[in-house]
Order: C-alpha cells, then sequence, then structure tokens
C-alpha cells in the first residue's frame, strides 16, 4: 500500500511541475528519471502527457524537454479530438507509437531535435496554427496523409529512416529543406497553396509527387533524388530544379507549369521523361547533362524551349510544339550538345524558329525503327528550311547533302535511283559544287582523249591536240565530221556522247537547285 501511494504521489508532482509549465511557459528542473544512449530523461508516460493534451486549456503552451515518454501515445484510445494548447517539445524522445489521427490542434505545434523511435502518425490531423518537425528523427514509418497545414510548415534538416507519407495534405507555406527521406517520399495528390522549398533536400527511396498541385513558387534546387522518382500529371506555378540530381529514372509526364521551369545544372543519371507535359511560359534546361534518354515527345510549350544541355545517348523531340527551339551548346559546356552516336529524333516536330547549327546536328538525325524512311526525308527538308531561313546557306547545303547520303546508303544495291544518286555525289556533291561539276567534265574529256590517242581512228594515229579536240567535240556535241570512227571506237564515242548529255542535265538540275535556294 506504501509503494503505490509513492508512485501516485510522484505522478501528482510531476503533473504539478507540467501543469506549471503550461502557464508560465518555462520548465523548471525535474529529477532524472532515466538514462538512454548516455543522454538523461525525465520519464513520462504517455497515457500521462494523453491526459495533459485533453486538459490544457485554450492559449496556454506545453513545454517539454529532456523528456522521454514511454508506452504508446493514441488519441483514438484517450478519444481525443482537439489539443487546445500550443506544443513545444525539444530534445524529446517517443520509444512507442504516436498515433495522433484526426485531431485538430488549434495552437502551435513545434517539434525539435526530437526523436520517434516508433511510427508517427498524424494522418487527417489539422492544424490551424504554425507546425514544425525541425532537426527531428523518426525511426519508423511517418503518416502525414489528408493532413491540413493552415499556415507554415516546416520539416528542415529531419531525418526519415522509413516511408514518409503526405498524400492528400494540404499545405501553405512549407520547407522540407535538407530533409532526409531514406524510404519512400509519396506526396501524391498534395496541395501546396504557398511557397514550398525543397531545397538540398535527399530522397533515398522512390519520390512520387503524381497530381501534385503548387499554386505558387517552388524550389527543388540543389535536391537528390536517389531512386526513381515521379511527378506524373503535376501542376506547378514556377518551379525551379536548378542543381538536382537524379539518380534514378524520373518522370514529369503529362507535368503541366504555368509559370518559366528552370531545369538547369541537373545531372539526369538515368532516363528522363517529359511525354506530354506543357510549359505555358518555356522551359530553360541550360548546362544540364542527359545520361540517358531524354524523352520529350508531345511536349507543348508556349514560349522559347532552351535545350542548351548535354544529350549523351538520345533526344526525343517528337511531336513537339513550340514557338522557338533552342538547341546550341551551353555555355559552360561550348564543345557539346549530342554525345557521340547520340540519337535526335525530331518527326512531326513544330518549331517557328530553330537556334542551332549543321555542325551540331551532323550525324544524329534518327528515327524509330517502325517509322518509314519518309518520316526522316521531311525532318531534313524542315531543318534545311529552318537553316534557309536564318540565311545559314552553308549549314543548308550540310543538311541537305547528309539527306541524300543517308537516302543513298538505304536503298539495295539493284535500285537505280542508288546508281543515280551515286554519279550525281560523284559528279557535282548532289548539284551543291558546280566547280566540281566543271573538274568532272575536263576529266572526262582528258580520259576519253588519251584513249582515242591510243586507239586507231581512220587507220591512223591522230595528234594528241587533235584527239583532245575531238574529244571536247563529241562531249558537248556528240559527233564530229572530220573524223571516220570504224569499229569498236564508234561504241567509245556514243557512250562519250551520251555521258556528254548527262552532263547537260546534271548543268541544269544544279543551275536549278542553286536559283531555288
Amino acid at each position: 500500500m506504501w509503494t503505490l501511494n509513492w508512485v501516485k504521489l510522484k505522478r501528482a508532482v510531476l503533473a504539478l511541475i507540467i501543469a506549471l509549465t503550461t502557464t508560465v511557459g518555462a520548465q523548471p528542473s525535474a529529477p532524472t528519471d532515466t538514462t538512454i544512449a548516455g543522454r538523461s530523461y525525465t520519464l513520462l508516460e504517455a497515457g500521462e502527457l494523453m491526459d495533459l493534451l485533453g486538459s490544457a486549456n485554450d492559449h496556454s503552451r506545453l513545454a517539454l524537454r529532456q523528456t522521454a515518454v514511454k508506452g504508446r501515445l493514441s488519441s483514438l484510445a484517450a478519444n481525443l479530438d482537439t489539443v487546445r494548447a500550443g506544443l513545444e517539445l525539444a530534445d524529446v524522445l517517443f520509444l512507442d507509437e504516436v498515433l495522433l489521427a484526426e485531431v485538430v490542434f488549434l495552437g502551435p505545434v513545434i517539434f525539435s531535435r526530437t526523436t520517434f523511435a516508433a511510427d508517427l502518425s498524424l494522418a487527417e490531423a489539422q492544424f490551424l496554427q504554425s507546425f514544425a518537425l525541425r532537426e527531428c528523427e523518426i525511426r519508423q514509418k511517418t503518416n502525414l496523409r489528408d493532413a491540413r497545414f493552415t499556415t507554415t510548415a516546416d520539416f528542415t534538416q529531419s531525418h526519415l529512416a522509413a516511408a514518409f507519407s503526405c498524400a492528400g495534405a494540404h499545405f501553405s507555406d512549407a520547407t522540407f529543406a535538407h530533409l532526409h527521406c531514406e524510404g519512400g517520399a509519396y506526396f501524391e495528390d498534395v496541395l501546396f497553396t504557398g511557397q514550398v522549398d525543397f531545397s538540398d533536400a535527399r530522397f533515398a527511396g522512390v519520390a512520387s509527387f503524381k497530381t501534385a498541385r503548387w499554386r505558387a513558387p517552388v524550389s527543388f534546387a540543389g535536391a537528390r533524388f536517389l531512386d526513381r522518382s515521379f511527378f506524373w500529371q503535376a501542376q506547378f506555378a514556377t518551379a525551379d530544379f536548378s542543381s538536382v540530381r537524379f539518380a534514378g529514372e524520373t518522370s514529369f509526364k503529362q507535368a503541366a507549369f504555368a509559370q518559366r521551369a528552370t531545369f538547369a545544372n541537373i545531372a539526369f543519371a538515368h532516363s528522363a521523361h517529359f511525354e506530354k507535359a506543357r510549359f505555358d511560359d518555356g522551359a530553360v534546361f541550360d548546362g544540364s547533362i542527359f545520361a540517358k534518354e531524354a524523352i520529350f515527345t508531345g511536349v507543348h510549350s508556349d514560349d522559347d524551349l532552351l535545350l542548351n544541355a548535354l544529350f549523351r545517348t538520345s533526344l526525343d523531340l517528337r511531336h513537339l510544339v513550340t514557338p522557338s527551339l533552342d538547341l546550341r551548346p551551353s555555355a559552360t559546356m561550348p564543345d557539346s550538345l549530342l554525345g557521340p552516336g547520340a540519337q535526335l529524333l525530331l518527326q512531326n516536330a513544330r518549331f517557328q524558329r530553330l537556334f542551332s547549327t549543321w555542325d551540331h546536328l551532323r550525324g544524329h538525325l534518327a528515327q524509330p525503327p517502325e517509322q518509314a524512311n519518309y518520316d526522316l526525308d521531311r525532318v531534313y527538308a524542315g531543318l534545311r528550311h529552318q537553316f534557309l531561313l536564318s540565311g545559314m546557306v552553308a549549314d543548308a547545303r550540310g543538311c541537305y547533302i547528309e539527306s541524300l547520303d543517308r537516302r543513298r546508303h538505304h536503298l539495295p544495291w539493284t535500285s537505280i535511283e542508288r546508281y543515280a544518286l551515286i554519279a550525281f555525289d560523284l559528279s557535282s556533291r548532289y548539284g551543291t559544287d558546280l566547280g566540281r561539276l566543271v573538274l568532272v567534265a575536263l576529266v572526262w574529256v582528258a580520259l576519253f582523249a588519251l584513249l582515242y590517242r591510243l586507239l586507231l581512228i581512220d587507220d591512223r594515229r591522230l595528234p594528241l591536240v587533235e584527239c583532245l579536240l575531238f574529244s571536247l567535240h563529241t562531249f558537248f556535241i556528240a559527233g564530229a565530221a572530220s573524223v571516220r570512227p570504224h569499229g569498236k571506237v564508234r561504241f567509245l564515242i556514243l557512250f562519250q556522247a551520251l555521258s556528254g548529255w548527262l552532263f547537260w542535265g546534271l548543268c541544269i538540275a544544279v543551275l536549278v537547285s542553286f536559283l531555288l535556294r
């Protein structure tokens, strides 16, 4: 009996100390009850803390410091739905689960340097004033599903060792700066109405922001995503992803950016998906590095799209729609845009202005295996048109030459068109080099002159000058009355005359191509 009375007296004294704290805002020194991991704590039963939460008055403050809470703290078991006092917990250790789901907190709730050894659940809780979980450690799951944070929420420098779920939660101004999530982080269908800061956050597990909505600026600057990350159908205002590292696959499929989106100096170590994303005010990818596939299929941008990045594997811009497309190298990486062997897909892309040079695109145009060759012919034609509009004649010529080279290489050996293109290439570089055409004609005339000199014509050997004049006349006019060829030489003359007619046809084609530029 004496022992029981002593325990009751001890609890009454501890309750009196905490009650005094709630009224004056300061906690007097209390006897140390236990030592955990080399630190001294005042031991408090979970039931006693729950009684204090339920009995606190409006505008009061409950402060706990260097306290270890033992036992499962459950609002459902205690039938607690409202906490009227403000909470300020520093250097507190919760040894068991903390389940405060569906509770309305009328005052500020501040956790700092607090450790949760088991699960923390604030699912469907409502915080009418500021909330903070700063420099805290949660060793098991953290559940904030459907919670409502009316004012500020601060998760700065907290360490979450297991899954972190905020699905369906509503935030106003919120900061997750330097937050470390070792498990999965789930922000699906979250609404952010104020400014949000994820700068230098670290996500070691899967990070999912599917259908999340940001109504104000958000910054992920310097964040690290070590696993897969998903922003499917997310809605952004101003978004800053500068200097982020995506170590795993990342996807912004069907994401919408209402204002300027910044993806500068990002390292995409795995594939990056932006299929059907929409940029209402354009996007900047200056200085970023895409180590794997960069997929922008179906992207729609109402302003300039600056892809001044390094693409080491492939850049898929099929069905892209944008006023202007910038494919120039970044100022920080002037010698690179598409890495060796990287593929550029531009089928059905629509843009009014292209900022690039053929030197940066040469040898990189490609097409998916399932599409026909003519789709790539259209791509070459579109690029050539863009270069001509910009007055870049040499770039347009290089694009045209590569298009015919590629077409020739893909034709079968039995195709007449293949051999016609070979002749067109050797004679005039597909009609782009008039000087080469003239030189080839003169060499051809000289070659036949030597053949005529070596062969007999009219049973006598003609002088070289006369053979040269005869070859020149035959090539350009097709015949000469002063010489009477016979035997096999007649077939040689006929062949040269036919080649002369082909030469005139090539001349006409070259002149027309020059006039049409």
